[in-house]
Order: structure tokens, then sequence, then C-alpha cells
């Protein structure tokens, strides 16, 4: 590795598994110190343990968690240079079927786990610091029977674009919509019968499903000292998919 992240400090939430697990694993080895964050105890001391980086609990979605590590990060390591909201989850569901706990909970985790992680971390950022949020092809274009997940997604897509307005000149901000990558999530669709990894593949035109490694390379890029010029910029990294 090139060291690209030499003497940074990231935070990456939902970094146990899928997209968040290969992003901080990039972002160890090109030298950043990283702080991985997920609600599940077991796969967080596990993940940290493989990819050699640091781990803290934490639900996304709970204001007075998020404030609690904020404020033991500023104390144990004090500036953050990189802060990548990729904690996420779908639930499947026409509008005409989703329940309020089904919206509430995608809402809650998908875009206001941003906009918390942004708005409490933000005092403690270098200038010349990146936000990276990561949002879908579907917060650019829907798909039937997510609803609220689309609605989740499309917001993460604008509170990118208002974020990086604000911060211009300061912090960059900027997202990744993938399409569909091949995790624990698309594992999780799959075996609640839902849908095929056949079909799941075949929505890309390249014709097979994303790696997670892939959107990590995107993410190193865009947090890392060649993107300087580049905030609310929102990137698709999804096979053609949005071209089609």
């Amino acid at each position: 590795m090139s060291g690209l992240l030499d003497g940074k400090v990231a935070i990456v939430t939902g970094g146990s598994k899928g997209i968040g697990y290969s992003i901080a694993e990039r972002f160890t080895n090109e030298g950043a110190k990283v702080i991985i964050c997920s609600r599940t105890e077991s796969e967080l001391s596990e993940a940290a343990t493989k990819i050699g980086c640091e781990s803290y609990k934490l639900d996304v979605s709970d204001s007075k968690s998020v404030k609690l590590m904020a404020k033991w990060f500023s104390k144990k390591h004090g500036k953050l240079d990189i802060l990548v909201n990729n904690a996420g989850l779908l639930r499947p569901g026409k509008i005409t079927k989703t329940t309020e706990e089904d919206w509430d909970l995608q809402i809650n985790v998908n875009l206001k786990g941003p906009f918390l992680m942004s708005n409490n971390f933000l005092p403690h950022m270098n200038d010349g610091g990146s936000i990276l949020n990561i949002s879908s092809t579907v917060g650019l274009r829907a798909m039937r029977g997510a609803a609220a997940y689309c609605a989740s997604k499309g917001g993460v897509v604008n509170l990118t674009r208002a974020m990086a307005l604000d911060l211009a000149g300061k912090i960059r901000v900027n997202c990744i919509c993938p399409a569909v990558v091949d995790t624990p999530m698309v594992d999780e669709r799959v075996q609640a019968g839902n849908v095929s990894r056949e079909v799941l593949a075949s929505v890309q035109p390249i014709g097979r499903m994303g790696k997670p490694e892939e959107i990590a390379a995107m993410a190193l890029h865009l947090c890392g000292p060649e993107a300087e010029w580049t905030t609310g910029s929102i990137i698709t990294v999804d096979g053609g998919q949005t071209a089609a």
C-alpha cells in the first residue's frame, strides 16, 4: 500500500462487516488509525481484531450514545480527519405494507444516523477533513418494495449536498451510491426468500454484484489527498446500473 492516509484518524460506522469492514481495512492498510462502530459487540470485536483497529459499540440512531462517543473520542484521540457514515439497514416493504416501526427504524439508522454523527463530530474534525456518506443507487432511482429504504437513501444524497455547501472550504463531504454489493445484507435478503443471487447479479449491466473492496477503493480516493477539490459529489459505483 502507498500510505495515502498516514497519520490520519478515521471513524467508520457499520464497520464490523460488508462495505464498512472493507473501508476500515483499506484505510488501516493505508496508514490511518481507524475506529469502527457497530451495534453488535461480538461482530465488532472480531472485526477489530482482524483489521487491527480500534472499536466502539454504538447505535448511530441514538443521540445520547453518539454524544457519549464524541466525548470519549475527544478525550482519547483529540482530532478527527475522516468520518465514514456507512451504517445502514434494509427492511423491504411496499408503501402499503411498510409499518411505522419499519419506517422509523430505516429513517433513524440510515438518515438520522449520518446527521447525528456529523453534527456531533464536526467540532472535533481538523480543517481539511473529509466526511463520506454511503447511500445507494436507490437514493437516485427507486425500486419496488422498499419505500422506506429508498426514502432514507434519497435523504442521504441531498443531506450530502447540503453539508458540502455548509462546510465548503473547511470539510469536504461526498457520497458513494453503490448498486448491489455482495455483503451480509445480500445474504439476509436471499435467505429470507425475497430474491435470488442470480437476480441481484443481473440488475447490473456488468452482470455481477459489486465487491466490498471496490467500494473501499472509491472511498479511499474520496477521503484521500487526491480528491482535495472534490466536495458535494454523488458518485455511483454500480456496474452500470444507473446508466441502464
